[in-house]
């Protein structure tokens, strides 16, 4: 009890202490010529913050009313505890990018308001973006963000120079698993029992995670039921496309894989661009490092292979939204600069030669000298077919961090792909029935009562371990009502 409540009183000290900071910096929201002052969190560092504050500075040009604060915040999904204090606080930033999966969550924590006011004024509506990218973002019945970049997750290539040395057409990339494995197999070479070069890795495209995501949909899989809130991780193709995973752990042997990945490097030592790792998945901002880091890599590029009775040219949306939090003090402004930068043909055109994003909304400007750009055409025609997005659901960072733990466990051989992923499925489903129970009457500002619910954590683990263990007792006496070994009695 008296840990409880330290714990609560230095979390409410913490937040009142940035509340007296935000006074200082926001001053009264006004600058001394008499503009309206609006604070942005982005989450671009690197090269791609004078890439942004560009952007900025030009919306700032056209709005003369408004002068942005923009501030680079590190936002991802295990790493957003500083927007979260600061809207506990009441001092939120005006406009905070968020990414993709997070927004149901945000919505149903209570931590952003929904724009369908906004929307209904301006005459934007679902028709104007590519469907995953509206999806994404609305929950609830309601929308509470806009896409600021789709990612097209992603374009399949490979080096045409290993295709050659392999004894492959290098203008023909694989189309199905069957050509896939066919070359990752004539790929591959070995030197004393080592891989010195791996034709392909199904588990690391980008993570576990988005690798079972890309491969679970190109099998026909299906990953949440949204009308029945309930979780397919265990779909049977997903099963079969995890299962497909793990053959390459066992026909090339993961320990073997896991020591030439230690040798991989980044920027100009990537695997692909070395000739280490023959074919890859390859996200957008891979074009531009290629051009940055091996300007003369001679690659094709092309859709994601899949099994002939799955899904041709698969393909899911990512990419960074933008929204309004909740105690945002300048909701109006920051809506502008929102429309702007997501829908407004001007700004999404700058979005798109500045920064080399692709915006959701179909009928911008952009595409047009998008699609010019090497690389880009190809990332274009897979977002015109594009029919997914990570499941809209206010639980996806578990949810993400459960199927990781479930390739994990198939790739190293300590479950079976199955029981991994009813695993995954059984502890999820527990986490997202806790969170959607709520509190009954006060849920967030957007959804029902004047504030989020937060459950303590120990009520929330308790409720989770006690689901997911009646859903592993009772598969558990399933299988064994199957089993013949097992003596049954009467």
């Amino acid at each position: 009890m008296v840990r409880s409540w330290w714990r609560w009183a230095w979390a409410i000290g913490w937040a009142a202490l940035v509340g007296a900071a935000g006074c200082s910096f926001r001053e009264q929201g006004v600058t001394d010529d008499g503009r309206t002052l609006v604070s942005v969190w982005h989450p671009w560092g690197g090269a791609m913050t004078p890439r942004i504050e560009k952007v900025m500075a030009a919306f700032e040009r056209s709005h003369p009313s408004m002068k942005l604060r923009v501030l680079f915040t590190p936002n991802d999904l295990s790493n957003n505890q500083k927007f979260f204090t600061s809207v506990a606080a009441g001092r939120p930033p005006d406009v905070i990018f968020v990414d993709g999966p997070q927004v149901s969550e945000w919505a149903e924590r209570g931590a952003l308001q929904p724009l369908d006011a906004f929307l209904g004024a301006a005459a934007i509506g679902k028709p104007g973006f590519f469907e995953p990218c509206w999806k994404q973002n609305s929950y609830r019945e309601k929308v509470w963000a806009m896409t600021f970049c789709a990612d097209p997750n992603f374009a399949f290539v490979w080096n045409k120079k290993d295709f050659l040395d392999a004894g492959l057409d290098p203008d023909i990339g694989p189309t199905t698993i069957e050509d896939l494995d066919r070359m990752a197999a004539k790929l591959t070479r070995t030197d004393g029992g080592n891989i010195t070069r791996i034709g392909f890795i199904p588990w690391a495209q980008y993570g576990g995670t988005n690798s079972l995501f890309t491969w679970g949909w190109a099998f026909g899989g299906s990953f949440y039921d949204e009308a029945r809130h309930r979780i397919t991780a265990n779909d049977a193709r997903v099963v079969k496309a995890l299962e497909w995973m793990v053959s390459y752990a066992k026909r090339y042997d993961v320990t073997r894989i896991t020591s030439l990945q230690q040798g991989f490097g980044t920027a100009q030592l990537d695997p692909f661009y070395v000739g280490k790792m023959s074919m890859r998945c390859l996200h957008i901002s891979g074009i531009e490092d290629i051009k940055r880091y091996a300007p003369g890599l001679d690659y094709g590029v092309t859709f994601i292979p899949a099994p002939p009775d799955g899904e041709q040219h698969s393909s899911w949306v990512g990419g960074w939204c933008m929204a309004l939090p909740s105690g945002s003090r300048h909701p109006k402004e920051g809506w502008e600069l929102i429309r702007w930068l997501c829908a407004d043909d001007a700004g999404t055109t700058l979005v798109g030669a500045e920064m080399g994003l692709m915006p959701g909304a179909r009928g911008s400007p952009a595409f047009r000298q998008l699609r010019a750009a090497r690389g880009f055409d190809q990332f274009y025609r897979i977002l015109l077919e594009t029919r997914h997005q990570r499941p809209v659901m206010p639980v996806q960072a578990y949810y993400m961090g459960a199927l990781q733990r479930a390739v994990d466990a198939a790739i190293y051989g300590k479950k079976t792909p199955k029981q991994a992923l009813d695993d995954a499925t059984a502890e999820t489903q527990a986490e997202l029935d806790v969170v959607l129970a709520g509190p009954g009457e006060a849920r967030s500002p957007g959804l029902a009562g004047d504030r989020p619910h937060y459950q303590s954590r120990r009520q929330r683990n308790q409720r989770r371990r006690r689901r997911a263990g009646n859903e592993v007792r009772d598969r558990a006496i399933r299988e064994a009502a199957h089993d013949p070994a097992v003596v049954h009695e009467p």
